[in-house]
């Protein structure tokens, strides 16, 4: 009794110290970084939500560069990495992670299997056979390699692209690794700034094997060595302090075009705040030097003062359809098409929620196709808050990558669906649509939020439809996978994930939400719910299905569960299978696994 007393007090006396270290880490912060870091991005500073997408490493490291040194020259070393925690939620450490590497670091990569959004610069979600390499009969037999661990992750969703026997991908921690696909040991691993939410882009370089190209949170484009993770160059790319990359870069001819969206979505729930002066944007950049070749702006207009908001702050319009996702490259028509989301201020604008191509050289924009106009949203407005605006919009981003196509008759089309529950199916040369196609009520989560895949004769859509607001009131909800035929745009066959599933557990839903992936015969496609799954491609049923929603045994000692399976689909290499698990954003069951899987 006497131990179990004593062992109850050090607990509350560290208990207490924590608590005590960090309202102390909070007041330093408040005295001497707030007026910068919360001020609406006035002083270009980044907003507190980019700070907590940083590592503490990083973010110490920003307190003591040239230009922030005079201002945190009276805080000690030990008080600036008690901010850094406070900041990021993690602890801060110098110590290098306990890698389980792989024996052989010298073994050249190969040839690139898999790589961007959607697997190819159509950003089609379909993998062919001979990449694939995964018969249909065989996916039932599906069984689990290895699993890999996120040390403290929460928003697991950037999935691996594939070189030779080698998997890439990055973290919610600035961290890249490259693991050896067959047992998850690592090759190298590359530690930078902040989050890095998507794929990478990749160039063959005859002398030196592969370049890689990814994006973080914290607006850093990189180039590294693929073989070996060195960093080439580093670029930041935004000019506004609110925008941020989410979506997948994507590369092509000597250019690396990074997509950038903007947080003001959330600060502008700030009633202060002096909302919102950032656009959505393309940055193309030099793939060999990083150095930027072009900016093009989605709202082209430059936002001027509009007023003053309930209680005085200044207004300022229009602003922002940010590009969420990775855009897709056109060869033939030598453009990239991308897809936008809401103004968050008036005015409204065209080109918000919208679908454009711009050309690949000069960025001249070739067509807009606005398919939600007079969508102004921001987040909070539950609540009445000094920046709402007076008509609140149903915010029905595009937050998918285009998908370009080619049906049975021979025409090529664009493929996209919307968070509105709808796919359009559209003209590339003219960006007319050819069809439109309701199959969900949507929301401001999706309807479709994640992206598609197709197989030549049909495409795939994982629609939501689990938020209440945001969508059409007169359509039932019907969340699930869709098959849609893209000739006579009949809806095939539709699963919907068992509600048995989510039965008596908190933030679990019943639904598709994360992109599919397809190769021949099969369609595998995550759930909210933690379920990994294949379908038969023609009738829906269910090949494979594997819950994710325990604890793994992982290859590098992390304690790791999965979670809700949402974002990039899977992807299928050599007979292999890599899902993610965890992605906790948006209330859903967070998890922190790499999933590797392989018939036995």
């Amino acid at each position: 009794m006497k131990y179990r007393f004593s062992s109850i007090l050090c607990l509350l006396s560290i208990v207490f110290i924590s608590s005590c270290q960090a309202q102390k880490a909070e007041k330093l912060f408040t005295e001497n970084c707030a007026s910068c870091h919360m001020d609406g991005g006035q002083s270009k500073a980044p907003s507190m939500i980019h700070l907590g997408r940083m590592t503490p490493k990083s973010t110490l490291a920003a307190m003591e560069i040239v230009k922030m040194q005079s201002l945190s020259k009276h805080i000690n070393k030990e008080d600036k990495i008690a901010i850094a925690e406070y900041l990021t939620k993690r602890k801060y450490s110098t110590e290098k992670k306990s890698l389980n590497y792989c024996q052989n670091l010298e073994t050249p990569l190969g040839k690139t299997l898999y790589t961007g959004w959607g697997g190819n610069l159509e950003g089609s979600g379909f993998i062919p056979e001979s990449i694939s390499k995964l018969p249909i009969e065989k996916i039932p037999n599906l069984k689990l390699k290895w699993a890999f661990g996120i040390e403290a992750g929460t928003l697991t969703r950037a999935k691996p692209n594939i070189i030779g026997d080698y998997i890439i991908f990055g973290n919610q921690f600035g961290e890249v690794y490259c693991l050896s696909m067959h047992t998850g040991c690592v090759k190298w691993m590359f530690e930078e700034e902040a989050e890095i939410k998507d794929e990478l882009g990749v160039k063959e370089d005859s002398a030196n094997g592969q370049n890689i190209f990814f994006s973080d949170f914290a607006r850093n484009s990189y180039a590294l060595h693929a073989n070996d993770g060195a960093l080439i160059w580093k670029t930041k790319v935004n000019i506004n302090p609110a925008n941020a990359v989410t979506g997948t870069v994507a590369y092509y001819d000597d250019l690396v075009y990074v997509p950038l969206s903007s947080m003001e979505v959330v600060t502008a729930a700030q009633n202060n705040y002096e909302y919102c002066t950032s656009s959505g944007e393309i940055v193309a950049l030099n793939a060999n030097s990083g150095k930027i070749v072009w900016r093009h702006r989605v709202v082209s207009e430059m936002p001027s003062e509009r007023g003053v908001n309930r209680i005085g702050a200044k207004k300022f319009g229009p602003s922002v359809a940010p590009v969420w996702s990775s855009p897709t490259i056109d060869v033939k028509r030598g453009v990239l098409y991308y897809g936008t989301g809401e103004n968050y201020s008036l005015p409204a604008t065209k080109t918000s929620d919208a679908l454009q191509p711009i050309d690949l050289k000069t960025e001249e924009l070739k067509w807009n196709f606005q398919t939600t106009s007079n969508d102004i949203y921001i987040d909070g407005c539950s609540s009445p808050l000094a920046n709402c605006p007076d008509l609140l919009g149903p915010d029905l981003d595009f937050g998918m990558a285009p998908i370009l196509t080619t049906r049975k008759d021979g025409s090529e089309v664009l493929i996209v669906g919307q968070k509105s529950g709808m796919v359009h199916c559209l003209n590339p040369e003219t960006g007319k649509p050819i069809w439109q196609k309701r199959i969900g009520r949507g929301s401001a989560l999706g309807g479709i939020h994640w992206g598609m895949a197709k197989d030549g004769q049909l495409a795939f859509a994982a629609n939501s439809d689990w938020l209440d607001y945001g969508g059409e009131a007169n359509f039932d909800y019907s969340p699930g996978l869709f098959a849609i035929d893209l000739m006579t745009v009949e809806v095939v066959w539709k699963s919907s994930p068992d509600p048995k599933n989510c039965r008596g557990k908190d933030s679990c839903h019943s639904t598709n939400s994360a992109a599919p992936t397809a190769i021949k015969g099969a369609i595998f496609a995550g759930s909210l719910d933690g379920h990994a799954r294949a379908h038969d491609s023609k009738t829906g049923k269910v090949l494979w299905d594997f819950d994710t929603n325990i604890s793994f045994e992982t290859i590098n000692k992390v304690d790791a569960k999965g979670g809700a399976i949402d974002g990039p689909g899977p992807v299928i290499v050599n007979g292999m299978v890599f899902f993610n698990s965890g992605y906790g954003l948006f209330g859903q069951n967070s998890g922190n696994v790499l999933l590797a899987f392989s018939p036995e």
